[in-house]
């Protein structure tokens, strides 16, 4: 007797999470609360030793389907759950951040009513570990001024983003040689293949950690995004004048890390 066919759901919801203990568990409450049912959940354990297991496993929506693995980073773990979701529509939130209850409503019906668009992020606030707003995150909404950025900058809010699954796969998914800035290293790629926007709509909460990032994986950010930017040079996606885009970052790793988050903002990048 022939099984019956995989029922496949509208969107995808990818989650990576290490020692996520205790924010993860409102950031999978945001997302089995949207006002989109029609939806998949896979979180990727990463290897957590926290309460992170405990607390997934205290979930009891068939809609969420967890993974425990040994540690292996972010990447490949976001890699492992682009293979295991089924929906043509994919979207990502990261274990610490949440969704706002339509945000999945109202990107996938955005792409819907816009197919050349592949890739779709929204605006976003930011809060500090007690929860106090500190900033609001507007990028730019069109493909144009997306495009104009992009060279520049990250213009999408990773935890935002609603993307279709034909362009992923055509893109090649995140590149597992990018520890940090894999989010910037796809877009980049996506940007050849399809069309890409950004609802202005405040749909993600963004939650900024307390503890600094080091100085050391800041220094692996600035590499990579220099990385990402060569290549789109010297591939032509971009002319070869926005080199000096390129070397914003190499010149930044020589400056101590006090420093680096006023150089960015005097640079734009």
């Amino acid at each position: 007797m022939t099984p019956p066919p995989a029922v496949v759901t509208a969107v995808s919801v990818l989650m990576g999470v290490w020692n996520g203990a205790p924010q993860v568990a409102e950031a999978v409450q945001s997302v089995l609360s949207q006002t989109m049912a029609d939806l998949e959940l896979i979180v990727v354990d990463d290897g957590s030793t926290d309460e992170t297991s405990v607390i997934l496993a205290s979930f009891r929506d068939p809609r969420l389907q967890i993974v425990r693995r040994a540690q292996g980073g972010l990447t490949p773990a976001l890699n492992a759950a682009l293979r295991l979701s089924l929906a043509p529509l994919l979207a990502r939130l990261d274990a610490d951040d949440l969704a706002l209850p339509e945000r999945m409503e109202r990107q996938a019906a955005f792409l819907s009513a816009h197919p050349d668009v592949g890739l779709v992020g929204t605006a976003a606030r930011e809060v500090d570990a007690s929860g106090r707003e500190v900033a609001v995150v507007r990028p730019p909404v069109d493909d144009a001024g997306i495009r104009r950025a992009l060279i520049r900058r990250n213009p999408f809010v990773h935890s935002s983003i609603m993307m279709r699954r034909a362009a992923v796969e055509q893109a090649g998914g995140y590149d597992e040689a990018f520890p940090v800035a894999q989010d910037y290293d796809l877009w980049m790629r996506m940007s050849r293949v399809t069309r890409m926007a950004n609802l202005p709509e405040l749909l993600v909460v963004r939650r900024l950690g307390s503890g600094r990032v080091s100085e050391a994986r800041d220094t692996d950010r600035l590499r990579a995004e220099a990385i990402v930017r060569w290549r789109a040079v010297r591939s032509g996606l971009y002319p070869a004048w926005c080199s000096v885009f390129a070397l914003r970052p190499i010149v930044a790793q020589a400056v101590p890390a006090g420093g680096r988050r006023a150089l960015r903002r005097l640079l734009g990048g």
